[in-house]
């Protein structure tokens, strides 16, 4: 599993990595293509229901139009998480909302 998670945030870092397109009309397929990128190497808590670790990342992104988005995954690890939260938040172009690794209670 943990294997799985790390994979998962290295990939992360290289499809997150890419810069936004400068037209409005590219900004919003780029958003669509940055959010689908960020959803593929997040680790679903479904697929990880007994990973200590919940990580929380909302915000808006886009320029025109603009929508809010929400990311959840569960990790194996507090550094496994906080090395995934770094580059999703970094992709907000608004308001960061949560940003957050949390150990389960």
């Amino acid at each position: 599993m943990k294997l799985a998670i790390l994979q998962g945030v290295a990939v992360a870092a290289t499809l997150i990595g890419t810069p936004l397109a400068t037209s409005s009309a590219a900004i919003a397929y780029d958003d669509w293509q940055t959010i689908d990128a960020i959803r593929a190497v997040t680790p679903q808590c479904r697929d990880y229901p007994g990973a200590p670790v919940v990580g929380r990342v909302s915000g808006i992104m886009g320029i025109q139009p603009s929508r809010g988005v929400a990311f959840v995954g569960c990790f194996g690890s507090l550094s496994a998480c906080e090395r995934w939260r770094g580059p999703v938040s970094g992709r907000m172009t608004g308001r960061l909302i949560l940003n957050q690794c949390q150990v389960r209670g």
